[in-house]
């Protein structure tokens, strides 16, 4: 047998468990039914970015999920987009046209990808 090639062997602080994976995946069905509801009510400035947060968030949770050698870096770099874009949203709201269920989706929303990036530097803390 011979060793694994650096390429395809993961650094010990780059592994994501899989339970990281899967609350990824979460907040990427979080923003795709945002963005569904954003198509359908016709507020596509809010549904495209929704959408796009949702598409860099299911990619980084299949990075996590199929073991890929630099998942913790793509789910980070993915969740903090997706962190700025959400505070951005945020910002909007508050200072636009303060919309309830906006308002608190997007403070749930970013409350979880700050966990989620709480989460991937410890994970770094403790294996790197």
């Amino acid at each position: 047998m011979t060793p694994a090639s650096p390429a395809t062997t993961p650094y010990p602080g780059h592994t994501v468990s899989r339970n990281t994976g899967l609350l990824i995946a979460a907040e990427a069905v979080a923003f795709t039914l945002a963005s569904t509801t954003h198509f359908i009510t016709r507020f596509t400035a809010a549904a495209i970015p929704e959408l796009v947060i949702a598409a860099i968030l299911a990619l980084a949770s299949a990075a996590v999920l199929f073991q890929h050698p630099r998942s913790w870096g793509i789910a980070v770099a993915a969740t903090t987009v997706a962190t700025l874009g959400t505070a951005l949203g945020l910002t909007i709201i508050a200072t636009g046209r303060q919309d309830v269920p906006d308002l608190i989706f997007h403070a749930a929303a970013l409350a979880a990808l700050a966990a989620t990036l709480i989460i991937l530097s410890r994970a770094r803390m403790r294996h790197g």
